[in-house]
């Protein structure tokens, strides 16, 4: 059995493990015990050190994930007023971040007085669950440390090139930087014009296949298909992907990432067949390399699912979904809250399909289960509740349709209150269901 110390670690090492996998940055492990930092994030542009830190405090195990916000998806964290001086005194931003070792996905949340409610000698803050610990995360963390993502860069370039010259390599790290940074900010226009130089520089000084190269190449490809240039965009990711292939093999993390790009290019040009025979070889290959349940893994799968729903292939659908569900059973078991959140989606998935009866078992089964794990008033355990009242909808089934609606919305008043849209949306829906003549 796992002792607190061996949770502990094993967060530390699987944040460690995103930092240098997912955002490419440096982590640094802090020896000192019991001093609210376990590490420091040291951000990186193109490999190279910035001297920009960030500390981390990391929470790992199943406790941490046993209160559920109700202001927003997510987890309450809680702990000792003495500490959260501590880090708001603190000469780095500081993060909290909660690691689920089961799923090895991380969650963080920046420690600052808009974030945290002060209670008595303690305080709680929110962790959401929409801020996970990997690459999409890197504009919004760079900018704790004081680096906005566009404005200074471009003069900061302009010295680089002036001091070292515009194909030097640190002055084309600065450049991708820029370009990467603007795209992310929403200024497409400008990103294409610094991602276009910075590529064919790169190209010159490095190579077409060098790995920075190849990292600029990649991420022109979502400039162009942001600014709706999806042919364009189709050729760059094609070369691309073949050249990360050759270079860094068909598994690696990079080239399933540009593999994916590709998948969401040629879904946006309409062209379904390839993109789903891509897609599913990509989706094959990330579920053996990352697992099921990693946050890319599960983007893709639904990635996958849009477009077979695009393709009106039924089966393929629902096969994929299943797969899924069933997949995630046998890595956590049944119970497991990333399990039941896969056996919540699938039954959209089944109802969207027509079959409502499958639906129907899946939604008692998971509503079930759901109950029993995380309580009869967890906003989870509701929705779930909300999707059986749909089914049974559509079943004609208006009775227990009405019962449980009922049961539910009463239960969300408590919980989230009468203005919250969860509960609006529900009490809307059940106005619609016809009254009982019996």
């Amino acid at each position: 059995m796992a002792t607190a110390d061996d949770t502990g670690r094993a967060g530390v090492h699987g944040v460690g493990l995103l930092v240098h996998r997912e955002l490419e940055w440096k982590f640094r492990e802090q020896h000192e015990s019991d001093t609210g930092i376990d590490a420091i994030i040291e951000v990186a542009s193109a490999g190279k050190a910035t001297g920009r830190l960030i500390a981390v405090q990391i929470k790992a195990g199943p406790s941490w994930f046993r209160e559920p916000s109700r202001s927003e998806r997510g987890w309450v964290f809680r702990a000792q007023k003495r500490l959260l001086d501590y880090w708001l005194n603190h000469d780095l931003p500081v993060l909290v971040v909660l690691y689920d070792e089961a799923s090895r996905v991380a969650y963080w949340q920046h420690v600052s007085t808009t974030h945290v409610a002060v209670t008595g000698s303690g305080f709680r803050m929110t962790i959401p669950a929409s801020q996970q610990l990997d690459h999409s995360a890197a504009a919004r963390l760079s900018e704790l440390t004081g680096s906005p993502i566009a404005a200074p860069m471009p003069s900061a370039l302009a010295r680089l090139r002036d001091a070292l010259g515009a194909d030097h390599p640190e002055t084309l790290a600065a450049a991708h930087e820029v370009a990467f940074k603007l795209n992310e900010a929403g200024e497409h226009e400008a990103a294409l014009d610094f991602g276009k130089d910075t590529l064919s520089r790169r190209q010159r000084v490095f190579g077409a296949d060098h790995p920075d190269t190849l990292v600029t190449a990649h991420n022109l490809v979502f400039t162009l298909n942001d600014l709706g240039d999806h042919e364009a965009a189709r050729k760059l990711a094609e070369d691309t992907l073949a050249r990360r292939r050759r270079v860094l093999g068909h598994d690696d993390f990079r080239t399933l990432r540009t593999a994916e790009a590709l998948v969401s290019t040629l879904y946006q040009l309409g062209d379904f067949d390839t993109a789903r025979s891509l897609g599913e070889d990509t989706l094959t290959r990330r579920r053996t390399t990352l697992g099921e349940d990693h946050p890319e893994t599960v983007g893709l799968a639904r990635l996958l699912i849009t477009i077979l729903a695009q393709m009106g292939n039924r089966s393929a659908l629902r096969g994929t979904a299943q797969q899924a569900l069933m997949a995630t059973r046998r890595k956590l078991g049944s119970d497991h809250p990333h399990t039941l959140l896969t056996a919540h989606n699938l039954v959209f998935t089944l109802n969207d399909l027509g079959d409502h009866e499958a639906a129907r078992k899946l939604a008692e089964d998971t509503l079930a289960r759901r109950r029993r794990v995380l309580g009869r008033d967890d906003f989870r355990t509701l929705r779930t509740a909300e999707a059986l009242v749909s089914t049974l909808y559509q079943l004609g089934d208006f009775d227990t349709a009405r019962a449980l609606g009922e049961d539910t919305l009463t239960r969300r008043r408590t919980t989230l209150g009468e203005e919250h849209p969860e509960t609006t949306g529900l009490a809307a829906f059940l106005a619609t269901i016809p009254a009982d003549h019996t």
